[in-house]
């Protein structure tokens, strides 16, 4: 059997398209991972204002099933994760922020960051992959068909061919996608695609100049699931920050309500529902996190979806989620279960090369 001469490509560096990733590599194919961030990572994000840092996307995640427990017992030998809170049921934090958590998982594969894939078309072979980078830095080594010259120029394009695709994008991105290289997924598939939906999320990212009015150990979540502040996590007290910041979250119906407003407007709510948490201390500086897909609000009914086309494609991410999850919600366990099962799925249906 010869070797492919085209890779396994995954639309989405999150935790569900790393985990797929990882799964695939240690099988020995060869993986191709295109995310459009700057350094991956999906909504395990971590951002630093000055000398504070700060979580902004999932600030924990949590164990329930014996297969991701393996892999969190492996990360916390590592030194990666920890336990922040919580017994019996633990809320793990990743260590030095949740973002890094996904560069140590990305360390050895071939990523792809600041590409933004505009379609997935049929190709007689598998697919072809039409994308986009517009940073002049970004060089994506993986493409000996592209030109220096060409993906130095903001808004340079190009195409990539691929054996398989997963794609770990929120779904209704993913959906975009595959209209837009004219991709036809089954109908009843489809329509089961289109019935996800999530709910947005507004985050405020505070320094302040003292210390906060959060309780111990850094966190306070409110009572009523619609109280327009939802959460606040004090990331100095959660040992990620060198200084007071906090991340003060939005609730996913005011977020919904109020997320096309501009950023004052937003800002200016949000730090009046949360100044009793700033316990008198001043902000030093503020920014605003939209997260336009946040909360799996309405979940697909299974691990992934495989499109059943002429070449393997199969979407995946932490909307799929196994009917037997008492939670129905997107979690990073969820989504990471998702993207290994789509891995193993896929090694599965893989069509042997000649």
């Amino acid at each position: 059997m010869r070797k492919p001469t085209q890779p396994i490509v995954i639309i989405g560096g999150g935790i569900a398209g790393l985990m797929a990733a990882r799964v695939l590599m240690e099988a020995g194919e060869e993986v191709v991972v295109l995310d459009k961030g700057r350094s991956g990572g999906g909504r395990l994000a971590t951002r630093r204002i000055g000398d504070a840092t700060l979580d902004h996307g999932a600030q924990y995640f949590t164990v329930r099933s014996p297969e991701f427990a393996a892999e969190v017992a492996k990360w916390e030998e590592a030194g990666w994760v920890m336990p922040w809170f919580g017994s019996p049921n633990v809320r793990y934090r990743a260590c030095g922020g949740m973002n890094r958590l996904t560069k140590h998982l990305a360390e050895p594969l071939d990523i792809g960051v600041r590409v933004r894939v505009t379609a997935v078309h049929p190709d007689p072979v598998g697919w072809k992959l039409d994308w986009v980078s517009e940073e002049q830095d970004f060089v994506p080594q993986m493409y000996d068909e592209v030109m220096p010259e060409d993906v130095y120029d903001p808004g340079a394009k190009a195409s990539v061919k691929a054996r398989a695709v997963i794609l770990t994008a929120p779904v209704r991105q993913s959906l975009y996608i595959l209209r837009a290289g004219e991709t036809e997924l089954p109908v009843p598939l489809l329509n089961e695609l289109q019935a996800v939906d999530y709910l947005p999320c507004l985050a405020a990212l505070v320094v302040l100049d003292g210390p906060s009015a959060v309780p111990e150990p850094g966190l306070w979540r409110a009572d009523h699931p619609d109280s327009p502040v939802q959460l606040v996590v004090d990331n100095s007290m959660k040992g990620v920050s060198a200084r007071t910041a906090l991340t003060v979250y939005a609730c996913g119906r005011w977020s919904k309500e109020h997320f096309n407003e501009p950023d004052e407007e937003i800002m200016r709510r949000l730090l009046a529902d949360a100044a009793p948490w700033f316990k008198g201390a001043n902000i030093v500086e503020a920014q605003l996190k939209r997260w336009r897909f946040s909360l799996v609000h309405k979940p697909y009914p299974g691990l992934f979806a495989d499109a059943g086309l002429q070449a393997p494609l199969v979407l995946a991410g932490d909307a799929f989620i196994a009917p037997d999850d008492s939670t129905q919600s997107g979690r990073v366990e969820s989504a990471a279960l998702s993207g290994m099962a789509a891995a193993r799925h896929l090694l599965k249906v893989l069509p042997v090369v000649d």
